[in-house]
């Protein structure tokens, strides 16, 4: 009894050790490949047989569909791919998730691999160790690591099915409809979140004539439909076109599983005639190949129809104040960055409305560049009724979002270089935040200024709302890359910063007038800061340093 309770022990730690070399191997390919992955991805999707070919050789990288798959939901909720490619792109990686079965197949059950999986995880521990410093070697070793643990559990895995092979009678089980494995394929895979596993089980269990080729191939067909569980699982609370994605590929793998499994006892016999020299561990791996290949040629034409077919559901978008981060999980970090990077474009955006919008000036006729500053102050003088509570509002949101998410990633990914850029984006996002608040704390009184009739005030409100929309410009430009503005935005702040003594004489004239009242001249001292907080924090955003984002981590 001790003895077999030994056996279970070691069956549930190969197991074990198998999920976790596969997560840790995952994990470091991700670090390695992943912008290597989006830029293939990019070029090679302009097709959808460019789009199959690249989910099958990404998968086959990856060693897991998984992956692919989160990835593809992550680049269309980033809006870099669309539904087409990236259905082709899934439909290539149920191809490609097949090598892993082959390389158990081929290496785990032809040869002793205990003393190389020691030396592989020995050699991999080591130079992980010694490399201190993340980087590219470092990650190589750490794959090696992963590897390692891969066939170690195998092997325990193999071992503890031998000996169940020998104490249970397994004619009953062999008899049993095949169907049911099917179904207990799809429930492991469903709760491991791993095909790769799930059929490296059925492997060891048919290495040992547990149970029968006609069931393991039920067995695989089954895991086929339990790893549309990630895709669903990774499309929830994602734009349509994700959820799209999620049933596309749960009718194509459940349809060509429910296909294989009406014709299942015909489709074996040619493995167990022609092939029945063959290893049952290989024969598998090759039933596996066969018929995610047949779904593929069966679907192949239809993914056009596939594609028109789930644009009909989930019509109805989300309401989010963001544009890109609600739609890019935090498990992809190189993808996660740069929809962090977008946001906060976007969100610079949103704060150039909001400036121009409180001196009046319509944001399409300023940016346009038709007419210069003057000319717009003079065109654009009426005062607009608008909500700048509900703007700013608005922009305080998409900030707060953009510090979540920035803070959330910075928890989950430790990468050295993408720390940096997170510090680096947080520091831009505080500055903008700062901007917003210069504003909205000003509006208020911008609308005084306008309603006011002594020529003090007057010329006081023509020069706030002057550099304003100077900051605003300078910004906008040298935001696209042109150095020209960034020196004039530069210089806008500094002129602001040291016109000190021009306002203040402004300041001193409606102090001296005593039709004006006395809060007025304090409002105007609170404004003349509030402008130059303004310009400053613009500029900033513009200027954050790699020495100001680490004395400030």
């Amino acid at each position: 009894m001790q003895d077999m309770f030994m056996v279970w022990i070691e069956a549930f730690s190969g197991l074990g050790l198998f999920l976790f070399g596969m997560l840790y191997l995952e994990a470091q390919i991700k670090i390695s490949a992943g912008r290597a992955f989006k830029r293939i991805v990019q070029n090679a999707t302009a097709t959808t047989f460019k789009s199959l070919l690249t989910g099958l050789g990404a998968t086959a990288l990856f060693q897991s569909s998984s992956v692919v798959t989160l990835m593809t939901l992550s680049l269309v909720g980033a809006q870099i791919m669309g539904l087409n490619s990236a259905l082709g792109v899934i439909f290539g990686s149920n191809i490609g998730t097949t090598i892993t079965a082959w390389i158990v197949g081929l290496v785990g059950f032809k040869m002793d691999i205990n003393l190389l999986s020691y030396v592989v995880i020995g050699v991999g521990g080591l130079g992980s160790v010694l490399l201190s410093e993340s980087g590219r070697w470092k990650n190589y070793f750490n794959m090696m690591v992963g590897f390692g643990l891969i066939f170690l559990g195998l092997e325990g895995m193999k071992e503890s099915f031998e000996v169940f092979s020998k104490h249970f009678d397994l004619s009953h089980y062999l008899t049993v409809s095949p169907y049911w494995f099917a179904i207990i394929g799809l429930v492991i895979t469903a709760i491991i979140q791993s095909s790769s596993a799930a059929i490296a089980i059925i492997q060891s269990a048919l290495f040992t004539q547990m149970v029968s080729f006609e069931a393991a191939a039920a067995f695989v067909v089954g895991t086929n439909i339990g790893t549309t569980i990630t895709a669903v699982l990774g499309a929830m609370g994602g734009i349509p076109d994700k959820k799209r994605i999620a049933v596309a590929h749960l009718v194509f793998n459940l349809s060509t599983a429910l296909v294989v499994l009406f014709a299942l006892q015909w489709l074996i016999i040619p493995f167990e005639t022609h092939l029945s020299s063959v290893d049952d561990v290989i024969k598998i791996a090759l039933f596996h190949t066969f018929f995610n290949v047949i779904g593929v040629i069966l679907w192949y034409p239809f993914i056009g129809v596939l594609a028109d077919w789930v644009k009909g559901f989930f019509k109805k978008e989300l309401k989010h104040v963001t544009h890109f981060i609600h739609n890019v999980p935090l498990g992809v970090p190189d993808l996660a960055l740069e929809a962090l990077q977008k946001e906060i474009l976007h969100l610079t955006d949103k704060i150039e409305e909001f400036a121009l919008l409180s001196i009046n000036i319509p944001p399409p006729k300023a940016l346009e560049k038709q007419y210069g500053i003057d000319k717009l102050l003079e065109m654009h003088d009426q005062n607009y009724d608008i909500s700048y509570e509900k703007l700013y509002e608005k922009i305080r949101l998409i900030a707060g979002e953009i510090h979540r998410y920035n803070s959330m990633l910075s928890a989950k990914d430790n990468h050295t270089a993408h720390q940096l850029q997170l510090q680096h984006l947080s520091r831009q996002s505080i500055y903008l935040t700062t901007a917003a608040k210069s504003i909205k704390d000003i509006v208020a009184d911008i609308n005084s200024f306008y309603e006011a009739t002594s020529s003090e005030e007057q010329t006081f409100y023509k020069n706030l709302r002057y550099q304003i929309l100077k900051t605003v410009l300078a910004f906008h430009d040298a935001k696209e890359g042109n150095h020209e503005a960034m020196k004039e935005l530069e210089s806008t702040y500094k002129k602001i910063a040291e016109s000190y003594k021009n306002s203040m004489k402004l300041i001193e004239d409606m102090a001296k007038n005593t039709q004006i009242k006395p809060e007025i001249t304090a409002m105007a001292i609170n404004d003349m800061h509030l402008v130059k907080s303004f310009s400053k924090s613009l500029r900033n955003t513009l200027t954050v340093t790699d020495s100001e984002t680490e004395a400030t981590a």
